[in-house]
């Protein structure tokens, strides 16, 4: 039993007619005794509102995560996606293959998960990871599974960095391994001007410099007039442009600060270089190479779908447009190339990244095969050959 006395509201209203209303509110809480006094039920509040500060919630805790992040653009949304359909469970509708038999293509699969964004932080443990993990997509999308791993584990270790959990709990055996590494065998020079004749006239130079001068997609896409050396026969690359959807653009730094670089074009294209230069660019220093009807940079999107049209045209399959950097690598490593100059041509900061690009070309191993055959068969396959100098 509370003591008589006046107790006053929080704050003072505006109108007679406000507090009208929140007298009656008080009235109710008095005849369904759940009153309590106001300065009580706002201090108790503020009590909830700092606990769930304390203790912040799995989503929480990932969104001011990602507000302060230093990222890439298309790695924040991409992380955004992780924390909004995988980790909290937005629900997820995709198509599945044509049956192989019927050919009829199945409805559409909506698929929901067991979501971790309510879960305090604190409180998560590897039970609730684990069955997370074998709730998720992983036939489907394994791919965006594994970048949900890794975004949910790179959030739990900023936590305990700063102290919110003792370790990191997410941990499952076999889960969030990065992509396997596909093997690629290079195009030819013919099949690459095959394809670039396949594409819209005023996008054709591009596949050309992907291949030729390594250049990445949105590296090409970016491309402006002033870029272009013709000269000197150089493509100064400072910027790329990337897409986070069809209509959110981000124009910016290379993708390392090795990416930054110089590429020399071969001389063989520099007439190419030219006349595309002469009928397709936009005007002006800072005129486009590639562009779309309405003047913007073409998208991703855009670009993929021109690109894997021209491959179906000339009848290849299972090749991407970044494929063109082994191709352009692995000839350059051909005409002599070092593992330094092959850094320099791609923009890869190590060693490493450089090799993981350079792929032999088939012909050329044929050759080195054959050789190798006749000093295993030969005549003189018994004869001990002399140490290399």
């Amino acid at each position: 039993m509370l003591p008589s006395g006046v107790y006053t509201a929080p704050t003072t209203f505006q109108t007679e007619g406000d507090a009208r209303v929140w007298l009656e509110f008080e009235r109710r809480l008095i005849e369904t005794d759940q009153w309590s006094p106001p300065a009580d039920r706002e201090a108790a509040r503020r009590r909830v509102g700092q606990a769930a500060i304390d203790r912040p919630t799995v989503a929480t805790y990932a969104r001011q995560w990602l507000a302060t992040a230093d990222l890439r653009i298309t790695t924040r949304t991409r992380y955004e996606a992780s924390l909004r359909i995988y980790i909290c469970g937005e629900p997820l509708a995709f198509s599945l293959r044509p049956n192989q038999r019927t050919g009829k293509r199945a409805r559409p699969k909506v698929w929901t998960n067991h979501p971790l964004g309510d879960i305090p932080l604190a409180d998560l443990d590897r039970a609730q990871i684990q069955a997370w993990w074998r709730s998720l997509p992983l036939t489907e999308r394994r791919r965006s599974c594994d970048l949900a791993f890794q975004f949910l584990r790179t959030i739990c270790l900023a936590a305990v960095d700063e102290g919110l959990i003792e370790a990191n709990p997410v941990r499952v055996r076999g889960a969030g391994r990065p992509s396997r590494r596909r093997s690629i065998e290079p195009l030819t020079p013919g099949q690459v001007n095959a394809i670039a004749n396949a594409m819209p006239q005023r996008w054709a130079l591009g596949v050309l410099l992907g291949a030729w001068c390594a250049l990445r997609s949105g590296e090409v896409r970016e491309l402006r007039r002033k870029d272009i050396d013709l000269e000197r026969g150089l493509i100064r690359v400072t910027r790329g442009v990337t897409h986070a959807g069809q209509r959110t653009q981000h124009v910016g730094d290379p993708k390392t600060e090795a990416g930054v670089r110089a590429v020399r074009i071969p001389a063989s294209m520099i007439e190419r270089v030219r006349v595309h230069l002469r009928d397709h660019a936009q005007l002006g220093p800072n005129g486009l190479l590639f562009w779309r009807d309405d003047g913007g940079h073409v998208t991703d999107t855009e670009w993929r779908s021109a690109w894997l049209r021209a491959c179906a045209a000339e009848g290849i399959q299972d090749v991407r447009f970044h494929d063109l950097r082994h191709v352009g690598l692995t000839y350059t490593a051909l005409a002599g190339a070092t593992i330094r100059e092959l850094q320099v041509v791609a923009g890869h900061t190590t060693p490493t990244m450089a090799l993981r690009y350079q792929e032999v070309a088939a012909d050329h191993m044929d050759k080195v095969v054959r050789g190798l055959d006749a000093l295993i068969s030969g005549p003189g396959a018994d004869s001990v050959p002399a140490r290399p100098t």
